[in-house]
């Protein structure tokens, strides 16, 4: 419908591009007419007309074409083809009108409008005109529009550069820019209902320019690390247009643009998933709750394969809690999936700014809301980490009630601060005492992986964490309860949990990884520790090859002095040295020892009071890495 000085949009047909893909979603969505049928396709700013001989071999249906290009229509009536000259206004019924008065008593059995509506200041009026004829003969529109998500502008526009050219995605003539919610909001206000679409995907588009430019160069880590977040938030990254197949339907009063930049939100949605066999436990977790110093939350219990009586026991608890607690809680049932699909169920459902993992068996302090939202106050957008005490318990019954006991007083095992590097081997940190940013699952669409039958948590906190960053607060905000797991059985074997370390190791090690600022000098420092510890072995003849147990014997001495349990006890041996009692073993020092000195060390630093305190973080990590998980 527009005249362009630079370009004339003189296309051939092909399969596989705008016009191939409109005639398929027809033929999917038609019936062929017959030979003395009358019905007539109506082609809507048709240009040259280039799906004009397909419609009228393949459908066996009368083509007409309306266009205000003159050029354009004489090449179609020298094909043969039946033609009207008309430009398109911004009012509905004058557009209406006019093809009304092209259709007289024929029948429209379909319409298209294909790379029109990019050009009209007022897609309404068309789309309008279009939804009266479509809703009076029962039409199949089929619509295409450029897509403006391609990658290839998002990534230079990203890093400053956009390009309009004569013709293309970024055509200078057009007026308006369409994705897909746009588009489909567009069509539904004019009540026109997407049915069936055939998109048309390109590696690389006409905005492929230029070739020099590191963010389109494909062995650049730029453009990998892109690609990556890109390619996760939805599938339209590589779509060139946008085709779809309409019928016409109730129109929907939604604008199709935004007019409220805000949306008032709680600060946490809590998300809790049961299986209906902790009641006791739920009971004691939403007592908590109701003592929260900072009532901005909001809570989801995600009921997993609940039966009737555990869903009635989990109703109950709710509907016995305070007014204003039980108007703020939503049970989600869930019927399918492992214990990671309610995670995503969870988090698709949540409303808060940051969502937040509770499992029904842990104990939130009535500073946990408050100190997440202190947090985000310095650290608004990172993943928040505040800092939980373990304590084992066991379940016990008492006059035919159940419930919990410890066994343990508190244990402060895990760091105070998030280290991402030492996150890479195993994770210290328990879901009770993250909170992550809304946008990472909601806009980067970032999911918990479903595949991953066991550490389906760190996962996700590595691939968070790596995106947006973490937050740290050293204060204590839960209790972790670990369950004395003295006659329990695994409930996933070690094989199990070697393949999902894999597969996470893996997914992280696939592209470019992003590190917080501190990370080189971790790093550096961890470089400098291996140096030190291969010259000193080659140093000493004592500790060669030949010596293979003097070696393993050093390297023992080095995993225990290199270990996180080694280092969170690292002020009580200060305050040991404070008070005189020994001046601490040196690793330098053990590279001078013999065999049996040596020996003595591990002994030595075995029956510690620091290696003895932190057994049960320890036996957290190697049931993390490839034994039990906390049941009860």
């Amino acid at each position: 419908m527009i005249t362009n000085p630079f370009h004339e949009y003189e296309n051939e047909f092909a399969f596989d591009n705008v016009y191939g893909h409109s005639l398929e979603l027809l033929k999917r969505n038609v019936d062929r007419s017959p030979p003395s049928d009358t019905t007539i396709h109506l082609d809507v700013g048709c240009g040259y007309g280039s799906i004009a001989e397909q419609v009228s071999f393949q459908l066996g249906r009368t083509y007409v074409g309306v266009d205000a290009n003159n050029r354009s229509l004489a090449s179609l009536n020298s094909r043969g083809f039946e033609t009207h000259r008309f430009l398109l206004t911004n009012e509905e019924e004058e557009n209406a009108d006019f093809l009304r008065s092209v259709i007289g008593d024929r029948t429209v059995g379909s319409i298209t409008l294909l790379d029109t509506l990019e050009h009209l200041t007022n897609s309404g009026a068309i789309l309008s005109a279009l939804y009266e004829i479509a809703k009076t003969h029962n039409s199949l529109v089929v619509v295409s529009v450029p897509n403006m998500l391609h990658r290839d502008i998002g990534f230079k526009l990203a890093l400053g550069r956009l390009n309009y050219t004569e013709s293309g995605l970024l055509d200078h003539t057009h007026v308006r820019m369409f994705d897909e919610k746009l588009l489909t909001d567009t069509l539904r206000h004019s009540g026109l209902h997407i049915i069936d679409r055939k998109d048309v995907r390109m590696n690389h588009s006409d905005q492929f320019f230029p070739p020099e430019h590191p963010v389109l160069q494909d062995a650049t880590m730029l453009r990998s690390f892109f690609k990556n977040i890109r390619g996760k938030v939805d599938d339209q990254d590589l779509v060139n247009q946008i085709v779809v197949a309409c019928l016409p339907g109730e129109k929907i009063k939604k604008l199709p643009f935004v007019t409220e930049r805000e949306t008032s939100r709680p600060f946490l949605t809590i998300v809790t998933r049961t299986q209906g066999n902790r009641i006791h436990c739920l009971t004691e977790y939403f007592t908590c709750l109701a003592a929260q110093t900072c009532r901005d939350f909001e809570v989801i219990i995600v009921g997993h394969k609940l039966s009737i009586e555990q869903q009635i026991a989990v109703e109950r608890i709710i509907e016995d809690l305070p007014i204003w607690l039980r108007e703020k809680t939503r049970l989600i049932r869930v019927y399918k999936g492992n214990r990671t699909h309610p995670l995503n169920v969870g988090f698709e459902n949540a409303h808060g700014r940051y969502i937040a993992i509770q499992d029904d068996d842990d104990i939130p302090l009535g500073n946990w809301v408050e100190e997440f939202e202190k947090i985000s106050k310095k650290h608004d957008g990172c993943l928040l980490r505040c800092v939980s005490v373990l304590q084992t318990v066991k379940t016990v019954t008492i006059g035919r009630r159940v419930g919990i006991r410890a066994i343990s007083s508190f244990q402060k095992i895990f760091p105070s601060s998030f280290d991402f590097i030492d996150h890479l081997k195993q994770n210290q940190s328990p879901n009770n005492t993250l909170a992550f940013p809304r946008g990472v699952f909601h806009e980067l669409n970032m999911r918990f992986d479903e595949e991953l039958t066991t550490t389906e948590d760190w996962d996700y906190i590595l691939r968070v964490a790596a995106v947006v960053g973490v937050g740290s607060n050293p204060v204590v905000t839960g209790i972790y309860q670990w369950f004395d797991l003295t006659n329990s059985k695994s409930e996933h074997a070690e094989h199990e949990w070697r393949v999902n370390h894999l597969r996470i190791e893996q997914k992280l090690d696939t592209g470019p990884l992003l590190m917080p600022s501190g990370s080189l000098r971790r790093i550096l420092r961890l470089i400098d520790e291996r140096d030190s510890l291969k010259h000193g072995i080659a140093a000493h003849p004592s500790l060669s090859f030949d010596h293979d147990i003097t070696r393993q014997n050093v390297r023992e001495i080095y995993a225990i002095m290199n270990s996180t349990s080694w280092k969170v006890t690292k002020p009580l041996r200060m305050s040991q040295r404070l008070l005189g009692r020994g001046a601490g073993l040196k690793f330098t020092d053990c590279l001078n020892f013999s065999s049996e000195q040596l020996e003595e060390a591990i002994r030595q630093l075995r029956n510690s009071t620091s290696w003895r305190l932190t057994r049960t973080l320890r036996r957290i990590g190697q049931i993390l890495k490839g034994g039990q998980q906390k049941v009860s």
